[in-house]
């Protein structure tokens, strides 16, 4: 049990949480389950009232073997018996219409006065700042990412390549080096195909010249990892060259914003941008503004962003990246957000996308990706993991960006 981050979650809370979603019941408890839910409700944050005459505020509601160790467990239908006086219940956005209708009755039942709120679960902002334990695995499965790399740069070059060959090959040699799962099923896009983000390998086979986008993750310990480069067989065009150099400004200009550090208009990294740098082990708290924010409110409560005095958002962060493309006349051509949280889930907290006001805080990891699809021509994307620290973008591993380290 995770009691730490049960009790950050309380002391935000102003209304029980009821929490379903697998991921957020991972983060609390420190296991999986395959079903079940978590009742958790507000701590008393007035200091002078030493007792809490609440005994059971964790409950988990499971059936058959779906236990959780050292919390009060029961069934779903009896959930009413221990509101108490909650005037209200939130519910993550995970639960169903069916499920909604399920509590409401059960409370008619009992005769419990209680309103029910969908809301965006407190539980994903407080993952969006990782501890030092969360870093070290991403840390680790983005090492299985970079040797993963290496073989693929190898075995690209088999005579008769394909791109579902290789997306099995990306996704057995992670297996073999100790991930759990892939984060997703990995990305080989060749030629045209390199114009769609989210292509789905298929028996196309690889061709000298064309532009080939590598985009794969690993679990380990059930946290991802996201990377992705472009590469060339043997040569590329004259204007997929001015593409790829032109991305690969915007992402290093990224994270030259994000280290408040002048934009580099010559694609290569500095030795600042460089650093990896070892992560102190401080924990980091739930961002307190959450409590403030709902602190004077009736209604439900809204999960906000974290906040602090970085004064970086993800959507300034997005627009640098835009600049740089625009300098080619390239920005219609990136045709999604710049980056997003990655840690339990794939895509989390935080955005950096054109509205999102999203701010960087200390220990949030989050992917840089900036990308240009030409129909017909193919695609160029760059991504890393980073995570925030002491006012910067550290990145996890060091993959080369470079346009000539990327011809293979």
């Amino acid at each position: 049990m995770e009691k730490s981050r049960l009790r950050d979650l309380q002391y935000v809370l102003r209304h029980p949480l009821l929490v379903k979603k697998k991921e957020n019941l991972l983060y609390l408890t420190g296991r999986s389950f395959l079903a079940g839910y978590l009742l958790v409700k507000p701590m008393n944050t007035d200091r002078s009232k030493r007792i809490n005459t609440d005994k059971h505020r964790v409950v988990f509601f499971g059936d058959g073997l779906e236990k959780a160790e050292r919390i009060k467990q029961d069934r779903l239908k009896n959930i009413p018996l221990y509101l108490s006086k909650a005037a209200t219940l939130q519910l993550e956005d995970e639960f169903t219409f069916a499920e909604y209708n399920y509590i409401k009755a059960k409370c008619k039942e009992l005769s419990a006065k209680v309103k029910i709120w969908h809301v965006k679960s407190p539980v994903d902002f407080q993952r969006a700042i990782k501890d030092e334990t969360e870093i070290r695995l991403i840390r680790k499965s983005m090492q299985i990412v970079e040797k993963v790399f290496s073989l693929v740069r190898k075995e690209i070059k088999k005579q008769g390549m394909a791109e579902k060959r290789l997306a099995d090959f990306i996704k057995s040699a992670g297996l073999k080096l100790g991930a759990e799962d892939v984060s997703f099923p990995p990305i080989v896009a060749s030629g045209a195909n390199a114009a769609i983000p989210h292509h789905v390998p298929s028996g196309k086979k690889l061709k000298a010249g064309e532009p080939v986008i590598l985009d794969f993750g690993f679990k380990y310990k059930n946290y991802c990892s996201d990377f992705t480069r472009t590469v060339f067989l043997k040569k590329i065009s004259a204007k997929l060259e001015t593409v790829y150099i032109q991305v690969e400004k915007a992402y290093w200009g990224a994270i030259d914003y994000i280290n408040h550090q002048p934009v580099s208009l010559r694609g290569a990294p500095s030795a600042a941008e460089e650093r990896r740098g070892n992560l102190p082990l401080v924990k980091v708290k739930v961002a307190s503004d959450y409590a403030k924010a709902t602190s004077d409110r009736s209604s439900p409560d809204k999960a906000l962003p974290p906040r602090n005095d970085t004064g970086i958002t993800g959507e300034q962060v997005y627009h640098k990246a835009v600049e740089i493309l625009f300098q080619k006349h390239l920005e219609k051509y990136f045709i999604h957000s710049l980056g997003h949280g990655t840690g339990l889930e794939i895509h989390e907290l935080p955005n950096l996308s054109p509205n999102s006001r999203d701010i960087l805080q200390e220990n949030m990891v989050f992917s840089i990706e900036p990308g240009v699809y030409l129909p017909r021509a193919g695609g160029i994307r760059i991504e890393d993991l980073v995570y925030f620290k002491n006012g910067g973008a550290n990145k996890f591993i060091n993959v080369p960006t470079k346009l000539k380290d990327n011809i293979l």
